[in-house]
């Protein structure tokens, strides 16, 4: 439940935050040059914390919009949104990162909820592509600090976007999660499903050799 007071500002009662950087929030003519400016900060060997300000977020519980995930849409425009996946869409593009310093920057995204949701977002699928490169190094991490900050994702509910105008939850949308665990053995008919009453931790389980994937 959430209640609209004046501005149209939110608030979600008792609800545990999502806290995401003020630079990703606005509307997307606006959001990509900040971006750009970032990817130029991180080009020039700031640290991703410093360079996207990592201190000056934006409470989802306490803003409109929802959490974009794919884009850029004509569906979104006119209103503020949150764009968690550009900065890392346009980082896959910036050839002037190099390999260590995208590294870097891929560590450091494991260690926020924001930086995981950039790279959750299915255009930020070339992070972990192809599945012979990054399979021993990135996938395994990358779950881990999916699974770390499930809770707070799901607790946002369905307002996620892959670029309409109506939202769903997250693991409902394409992303990159289905996309490891796919390239980890888990089957077509697991990844399409709802989450099982164990939540993500039990397909993960799958994905590490646990349980038997038809139950």
């Amino acid at each position: 439940m959430f209640i609209f007071l004046g501005n149209f500002r939110c608030v979600y009662p008792g609800r545990k935050t999502v806290h995401i950087p003020s630079s990703f929030y606005g509307l997307y003519r606006d959001v990509k040059p900040r971006c750009r400016r970032l990817v130029t900060k991180l080009a020039r060997g700031e640290a991703l914390n410093d360079a996207i300000g990592a201190d000056d977020t934006v409470d989802t519980a306490t803003q409109p919009g929802m959490l974009v995930l794919e884009g850029p849409s004509p569906l979104l425009g006119g209103q503020p949104h949150f764009h968690c996946y550009l900065l890392h869409y346009q980082i896959q593009f910036d050839g002037r990162l190099n390999a260590d310093m995208v590294e870097e920057i891929f560590n450091a995204s494991l260690q926020t909820e924001w930086g995981v949701l950039g790279l959750i977002a299915y255009q930020s699928a070339m992070w972990f592509d192809p599945p012979e490169k990054w399979r021993s190094t990135r996938y395994q991490p990358m779950l881990k600090a999916c699974l770390q900050f499930w809770d707070s994702f799901e607790r946002e509910g369905e307002r996620y976007s892959a670029g309409s105008n109506t939202s769903n939850n997250l693991w409902n949308l394409p992303n990159t999660i289905r996309y490891i665990l796919a390239n980890m053995g888990v089957s077509k008919a697991v990844l399409k499903a709802p989450l099982p009453t164990t939540g993500l931790a039990g397909v993960v389980a799958l994905a590490l050799g646990g349980d038997d994937q038809s139950h």
